[in-house]
């Protein structure tokens, strides 16, 4: 059965920095397409990717 994943991401213009709310159970597979996502989209920003479960 696949599990159901949402995510939102929230932009610090000021502090350069994506946080990214992820609500999954396999975090692997999920962190994987938003870290390819966050490279080609916004690559000056850092980013911090919080688990909310």
């Amino acid at each position: 059965m696949a599990s159901l994943t949402s995510w939102k991401f929230y932009k610090e213009v000021e502090t350069k920095i994506l946080w990214v709310n992820i609500c999954a159970h396999n975090l692997e597979g999920v962190t994987i397409s938003i870290n390819k996502w966050w490279k080609t989209r916004y690559p000056a920003y850092k980013i911090r990717i919080v688990s909310k479960e």
